[in-house]
């Protein structure tokens, strides 16, 4: 066998060299189809905030471009090179917080800068946004911002059925966001009172999800024990009072929280459930407003 057959590779070596290259470098996709990638990105990968260079960025772990394209038809590698290479994602590495002139604040945010020496995509890496999704959403939230400002402006000038429409609209959130607060307060109130934990029902709202977060209580068992049994107590003692001594509505025979309810629901959709109160009374409750504006 000749010294140039023995130097030489062979067939299969050659096969093997150029698929591990071809591995190795990842392939540019066209700008539409990454475009189409980066929404979907957007809208699925578990994305966090940061600070980056003075401004509030969002950021992801490469990680998540695996999970959110399992079955692509393109490559995870081909996919975080094609979002780099076009500009709708950069590389970060994590800094210490840097020295600020301003007074401490709690900001939990992790700092992020720029990894200028390596723009490369690997699982483990760190991805700053730069794009924000589509603009057309956007605009048309803009345009029917301004629908709806105008609208309001002319309120004066609706007809009576479409001024009654709105006051009905406006009623019916407000009685359902309410609702909803008890129902979330009562929940909360359960929970705490059965086990000292906190569970906090839409947390985020509006924004529906999480659903339901449960977080443990900080106080020792001794400590928490003793407040759950003084609030159970209390609760006890207001609603063993409403059983015996219910409410009277005005204006009916009826007695119980349930008619009083039901009466109150009515003037607010009449528009007459302010003038339940005395002007007093009105004065009051602005007072009280003004001062928690102020403490809180």
């Amino acid at each position: 066998m000749s010294e140039a057959m023995l130097l030489s590779p062979s067939t299969d070596e050659t096969a093997a060299l150029s698929s591990y290259s071809s591995k190795e470098t990842p392939q540019l996709l066209d700008l539409d189809t990454t475009m189409a990638l980066a929404d979907t990105l957007l809208h699925h990968a578990k994305c966090r905030d940061a600070i980056e260079r003075d401004r509030r960025v969002t950021f992801f772990r490469g990680k998540e471009v695996r999970k959110c394209f399992r079955n692509a038809n393109d490559s995870v590698e081909d996919i975080g090179h094609s979002l780099l290479a076009h500009g709708f994602i950069h590389k970060s590495r994590r800094i210490k917080a840097p020295p600020s002139t301003k007074a401490p604040t709690t900001s939990t945010y992790p700092h992020l800068d720029i990894d200028e020496a390596d723009q490369t995509f690997t699982d483990d890496g760190v991805y700053t946004w730069m794009y924000e999704g589509s603009s057309i959403w956007r605009h048309i939230a803009s345009l029917s911002f301004f629908g709806v400002l105008c609208m309001g402006v002319l309120y004066p000038v609706w007809p009576a059925w479409g001024q009654k429409m709105l006051w009905d609209s406006g009623v019916t959130v407000g009685l359902a966001i309410a609702a909803m607060l008890v129902v979330r307060f009562i929940t909360w109130l359960i929970v705490w009172l059965a086990t000292g934990n906190h569970m906090w029902v839409l947390p985020q709202f509006p924004v529906l999800r999480p659903t339901y977060t449960v977080s443990n209580s900080k106080q020792t068992t001794t400590a928490s024990r003793m407040y759950r049994v003084g609030v159970a107590v209390i609760v006890v003692g207001i609603a063993l009072m409403m059983w015996h001594h219910p409410p009277a509505c005005s204006l009916s025979a009826k007695k119980g929280c349930m008619s009083v309810g039901r009466k109150l629901v009515k003037q607010a959709y009449r528009g007459t459930l302010l003038q339940r109160f005395s002007q007093e009374e009105k004065n009051f409750a602005m007072t009280m407003l003004r001062v928690l504006r102020r403490l809180f």
